[in-house]
Order: C-alpha cells, then sequence, then structure tokens
C-alpha cells in the first residue's frame, strides 16, 4: 500500500510545478498581449448635441458629422476594464476650432488641448491619460466635419494608424507636385530615395485640391513609402483649362501663384526644389503653371522687398538649385532602379511603384514607369548657386550634407516662426499682444499674367500619354471607385506587395492584440496544462504498469 502512494505523489509534485509555471507565465504573456494598442471603438458610447452620430463610426471617410452651431460637441464614453490610451480624429478638411478634454470616472476635468496643440493635418491624434474615462470633442470655430472617431487603449499604435510627425521644419530637399500622384508618376522615385532610403529632411508640397478622398489616397501612399513627415497641402483648384492664361488665373493670377510658392520657399527653407516640366510634361496647363511660377518664385523668395508678409515671418531664403523635369539643358539622370539595402532591397522606382497602388482611384489611369517619352528619372538643372553637376546623378550634388542640421543648431527659433505663420493663416493674433494684419493681398490677374509666365509657350500637344491624365477627372468620378479604393480603416492598412517583403518603416503592421487582455495567454495555459496533464498521466500509467509487472516477475521468481 505504501509503495502505490510514491507515483501518486510524484505525480501531484510534477502537475503542480507545471501549473505553478504556467500560470506564473501568464501575466508576461497578458503583458506582452497589451503591447500594441486595441482599437476599442466599437466598445465605446457616442453622444452628439446635433447631427447624426453613426457617421463618425461608419468606417467611410466619405460620410461625416456636421453642426450648425458653435459649441457642438461629441461625447465618447470609454468602456469598463478598457485603459486609455490613443483618439485619433479624422476631419473632412484641416480644423481650424476645436477643444479635446479629458475627464476621470467622476467627470472631473483632468486635461484640455486644442488645434494648437498640434498641426494642420486631417488625422488629428491625441494620447489619452491612463485614467481617462470620458472625451469630450468640442468644436470652437464653424464650418468643421468629422468623418471619423477612433478610440484605441493603451499600448503601441498598430503600423497601419498613421501617426504623422509635423512638417520638417527646414528641408534639404522641396518636391513640388501639382496633383496627389504627381509626385510618383513623374518625379519617380525622389520620395523613396531622398526621404526613406537616405533619410534627408523632406517635404512634399501638393498644389491642387483633388477631393478629400485623393488626399487620403496620397496620405496612404506616402506612408506606405515610409514616409512619416506630414506633407502640405496648399488647395487651389484643380480643373483641366485648356489655356496657360485660364490656369494662371484659376489659381487667382501670376502674384496669388507666387505668393504661396514663396511663402512655403520661405517656411521650408529647402536646398533644392524638385518639380514638373515647363512644358507640363504632356501639355497639363496647371502642371506647366506650377513649373514656370516656381522658376520665378526662387528668385522673389530670396527678396526681401517680394511678398513682405511671408518675408516678416520666415525672412528671406536662397535655393540652391532647382531642377525641372524633363528639362533639357544641363540634363541629369537619377538611378531608381538600383536594389538598395536602405529600401529593404527594393529599388527606388519599385517603393514608388507600391506608393503608387494605394493611390487606388488613379490606377485605371496612371502608373509609374521609367525610360520612354516623360521619363521619371530624366531632369534638368535650371538654376544653381553651387556649381554644374559633375556626376549628374544626385539632386544634392554640390549640397553640404549637414546643411539643415546645421540651420536648426543655429536658429532654435525656426519652430515658433512656423507656429505664428499658422496663427495668422487662422487669422488670429501674430503675437498675444498683437492684432493680426488683415490687409488683403491684390489677386495680381493682370492680364500679361500668361506672357509672364509662359517664356515663349509651346503650342499644345497634339497627344496625350499612354494613360489619361487622372488628377483632372471631375470629384464625383473620382469617388466613385469604392470597389478600387474602399475607404476607412481597410484602405489605411498597408498591404503587403506581391513580391513579399514590404519597403523599409512602412513593412508589415503589426499584430493587433486580441480584444480580451491576456485572453491569448490563459488559452495557451490551458492547452499546456493539458498537456501537461496527459504526459503525466501517461508517465504515471507507465510506472504502475511497470511496477505491476515487476512485482508479478518476483512472484512467480519465488
Amino acid at each position: 500500500m505504501t509503495g502505490s502512494k510514491g507515483p501518486i505523489r510524484r505525480l501531484a509534485a510534477a502537475l503542480c510545478l507545471c501549473l505553478c509555471l504556467i500560470l506564473g507565465a501568464i501575466p508576461a504573456g497578458a503583458e506582452q498581449a497589451a503591447a500594441t494598442a486595441q482599437d476599442i471603438t466599437k466598445k465605446c458610447q457616442f453622444k452628439v448635441t446635433e447631427g447624426y452620430r453613426g457617421r463618425m463610426t461608419d468606417d467611410d471617410v466619405r460620410t461625416y458629422w456636421e453642426y450648425k452651431k458653435t459649441g457642438a460637441y461629441v461625447a465618447v464614453k470609454l468602456p469598463e476594464g478598457a485603459q486609455a490610451g490613443w483618439v485619433r480624429i479624422e476631419w473632412l478638411f484641416d480644423p481650424t476650432g476645436f477643444d479635446l478634454i479629458e475627464y476621470d470616472a467622476g467627470l472631473n476635468a483632468l486635461r484640455q488641448r486644442n488645434q494648437d496643440d498640434t498641426f494642420p493635418n486631417i488625422y488629428t491624434l491625441f494620447d489619452l491619460l491612463p485614467e481617462t474615462r470620458y472625451i469630450q470633442l468640442k468644436m470652437t470655430a464653424k464650418n468643421q466635419k468629422v468623418c471619423t472617431v477612433k478610440v484605441y487603449s493603451k499600448g503601441e499604435l498598430p503600423r497601419s494608424v498613421q501617426a504623422w510627425n509635423p512638417p520638417v521644419l527646414k528641408a534639404d530637399v522641396m518636391l513640388v507636385s501639382t496633383h496627389q500622384d504627381d509626385e510618383l508618376i513623374f518625379m519617380g522615385g525622389t520620395i523613396p530615395y531622398y526621404a526613406t532610403a537616405l533619410k534627408k529632411p523632406t517635404v512634399v508640397v501638393y498644389m491642387a485640391n483633388c477631393t478629400r478622398y485623393r488626399r487620403m489616397e496620397a496620405l496612404n501612399s506616402l506612408w506606405k513609402m515610409g514616409v512619416r513627415d506630414y506633407p502640405e497641402f496648399i488647395n487651389l483648384q484643380d480643373s483641366r483649362v485648356d489655356s496657360l492664361k485660364k490656369a494662371v488665373a484659376l489659381w487667382g493670377g501670376k502674384e496669388a501663384v507666387l505668393s504661396v510658392l514663396v511663402e512655403r520657399i520661405r517656411r521650408f527653407k529647402p536646398e533644392v526644389i524638385v518639380t514638373h516640366d515647363l512644358n507640363g510634361e504632356y501639355g497639363h496647363n496647371q502642371h506647366k503653371v506650377t513649373a514656370r511660377a516656381m522658376s520665378y518664385a526662387i528668385e522673389a523668395a530670396a527678396d526681401p522687398t517680394r511678398f513682405p508678409e511671408s518675408f516678416e515671418i520666415y525672412g528671406a531664403w536662397q535655393v540652391k538649385k532647382l531642377y525641372l523635369h524633363l528639362y533639357d539643358k544641363n540634363q541629369i539622370m537619377m538611378d531608381w532602379e538600383t536594389k538598395l539595402d536602405s529600401l529593404a532591397g527594393y529599388s527606388p522606382l519599385k517603393v514608388a511603384q507600391i506608393g503608387m497602388k494605394e493611390q487606388a482611384s488613379q490606377l485605371k489611369y496612371y502608373s509609374v514607369k521609367s525610360h520612354g517619352k516623360y521619363d521619371n528619372a530624366k531632369f534638368g538643372l535650371y538654376m544653381t548657386t553651387v556649381g554644374e553637376d559633375v556626376a549628374k546623378n544626385d539632386f544634392l550634388e554640390n549640397i553640404d550634407p549637414d546643411a539643415s542640421a546645421n540651420y536648426l543648431a543655429e536658429h532654435p527659433e525656426a519652430a515658433e516662426l512656423v507656429e505664428k505663420g499658422r496663427r495668422i493663416a487662422r487669422g488670429e493674433p501674430a503675437e498675444p499682444e498683437e492684432e493680426a494684419d488683415n490687409t488683403p493681398v491684390a489677386d495680381g490677374t493682370a492680364e500679361d499674367d500668361d506672357e509672364a509666365l509662359a517664356d515663349d509657350p509651346e503650342p499644345e500637344p497634339t497627344e496625350v500619354p499612354p494613360e489619361a491624365t487622372p488628377a483632372e477627372a471631375p470629384a464625383a468620378e473620382v469617388e466613385a471607385e469604392p470597389a478600387e479604393a474602399a475607404a476607412g480603416e481597410a484602405t489605411l492598412a498597408p498591404t503587403a506587395a506581391p513580391e513579399a517583403a514590404q519597403p523599409p518603416e512602412a513593412a508589415a503592421p503589426r499584430a493587433e492584440a486580441r480584444e480580451s487582455d491576456g485572453g491569448s495567454a490563459l488559452a495557451v495555459a490551458a492547452i499546456a496544462l493539458g498537456v501537461a496533464g496527459l504526459g503525466a498521466g501517461g508517465w504515471y500509467a507507465w510506472r504502475t504498469l511497470g511496477g505491476r509487472r515487476r512485482r508479478r516477475h518476483r512472484h512467480r521468481r519465488r
């Protein structure tokens, strides 16, 4: 009898040891599962003072919540048991006035922030205090529309959630694109190479407003390519006009176009600017205006007497080099096709093609191709203050590699200058004690604008590129492509390229944590406990049967 208790005691001890080890591992497993922030929006309770709240939670950026009275608000109650982490607000266009207030369970105000605590963008992201139980988004300005509100628990945001940095304070490269897609179609691997592979301070500037949906696609595209510094949207009217003169007038005249370009040059202070063909690639008149106006703007930006409004804020700036696509003098050929370790083995052209897939509404019209008549690797040096290129394969040839870092070190007030410009743009006082200068700027619609920008313009071409230009399609046509460009969360989530690997910094999204904290760890524990039990049971059976056989054998010998 005593002998039979030994195996039982050993079995019990083994089971206890397994259980202790498994239970000890559960907190670590739960902590690991909670390391990634979870989307808890559907578990939250929403309340609005007016309008239809469901338009903020339907995952469709083409629907939005709107209000009539300033002071309207959205209230969000977080679910029980979830620790607050983040709130992300997707606006139809850049907000101009709001308050975000956090409350604890007793409705005591914990913290209040507003648009001055972030930078102008359509994806406003705020962190939340762990004790926050209620969020109030209060509108302090008119005509703002909220497309989506997302709430996340504490943890690291999934890679698919676009948490943008502000635009760069000082750029090495400024790429100026007329429409959302031209930056890849005609500038090729410029963004992947300089912004992602070389990590040079780069700002992408878009001239035309091609609808909110196209802006979302452009942001998806940049994010997929590894860009994390928010681009600049000027929001001039987009239209396919039949003359250069009409294109200039559509954007307010020559002086108005120069004003917005000079302001961006002085603000971002680029060493090098890259933009369109003087002849508009295939003859697009808005492309022509962008390129030709830039040829004047680089001179005006360096002149303190021109456009004093932006000079007062940012000072003058001398651009070192201007490159124009397809310009036939001082030509250089960029190598977009060599695979780079810094791009996870991709070439800049391939990363640009991956980025272009995010601009799904345009894929039926355009693709990113090398060579041919509109070769996106062919540029010409239009202006230089640092000498001619010798190697002829690098926009930053002859540029001090530490130019931007040195400038920021010598000018710590650069960030405050940008904030001052934003306050003035919102119509607020430049300084708390000053009144804003609201003097209207002349629109400059002189009749000679066409001649001023044209420089012996080429006759309108009789052909169009192989794929018709997309940016000029009416908004209704662009937004009528839900099958190819599903809106909302699905579009924001990166998708793998057919070849497998992802470009750097935009690699495969992190796996999201499960809905129940520690649920995966408990499941693993239960399985492990079952396996341990079966193993211990088998071991016990083997020992018991072996013992019986040995006793029978001894009995026969006696």
